[in-house]
């Protein structure tokens, strides 16, 4: 009975056209406001609570420094994240997968499937991750200009949180969660730039260190503006630069059949 209810739920990560992603960097803020705009089509699903917002035109949240920012809330819980949000908790991806299928379909992800609805994602995996377990997904590949995303992160990661528990998707004896915790103890008010600096120097980050965290987020924005150009796939519609809606819309009908 077991192994049945894990095919079923493994099975719906390979669902044709059900899973819809936004893949951009982190310090892209155009990705949760084309997820928005994307959740206003009857096809999609929309995570309508008052943290996120009754519909996807309503911003609520306007505390985050993203203020086009949503949760995966349902009903019954939130949907868990994909797996470049725990890496460093969770370092085997496929065991997380497994993980993952139990709990969407436990917190709703499975629900808002049964409706008929598309479940839509936002997400720092490139392309091809996310292809390799949502074979049959349809994703939006935000190709990023390598300086303004290096200064947004830095801004990001200097007045952002960095303890985040990842409350029933990470256990609480968790290796990385009680690091998390050893250091939050040691600084209140801990920040991804400080975590990012013990991690490296076994001390918290002062502003010295900002070039240094500046040449090593730029090293990496560049490499994955390569990587994302260099995406060509039928089930990934590119974008560089301003959104065509007019475009957008007409690859969408395509691949949905409308």
């Amino acid at each position: 009975m077991c192994i049945i209810k894990t095919y079923r739920e493994e099975k719906m990560r390979k669902l044709n056209n059900k899973h819809i992603f936004v893949s951009f960097e982190p310090g892209g803020a155009e990705g949760y406001k084309l997820a928005r705009v994307l959740a206003t089509m009857p096809c999609m699903h929309w995570y309508s609570c008052e943290e996120n917002g009754i519909m996807p035109w309503n911003i609520t949240n306007t505390t985050n420094r993203n203020k086009h920012h949503f949760d995966r809330i349902t009903p019954k819980g939130i949907l868990p994240p994909t797996h470049d949000y725990v890496e460093k908790y969770m370092p085997n991806e496929k065991q997380y997968y497994k993980l993952f299928d139990e709990l969407f379909a436990a917190n709703g992800g499975e629900d808002i499937i049964n409706d008929g609805k598309r479940v839509i994602y936002c997400t720092h995996s490139m392309p091809n991750k996310i292809l390799e377990y949502f074979p049959n997904s349809l994703i939006f590949n935000i190709i990023h200009k390598p300086d303004d995303t290096t200064e947004k992160y830095l801004d990001i990661a200097t007045s952002t949180s960095g303890y985040i528990e990842h409350d029933g998707v990470v256990p609480e004896l968790n290796e990385y969660l009680q690091f998390l915790k050893i250091l939050q103890r040691r600084k209140e008010d801990l920040t991804i730039a400080d975590v990012w600096a013990f991690e490296r120097k076994k001390k918290f980050y002062d502003p010295s260190m900002e070039d240094k965290l500046r040449k090593e987020v730029y090293a990496k924005m560049f490499s994955s503006n390569i990587f994302r150009k260099a995406v060509n796939h039928e089930r990934v519609y590119n974008l560089s630069g301003k959104a065509d809606w007019f475009s957008i819309k007409n690859w969408l009908d395509v691949k949905l059949g409308s």
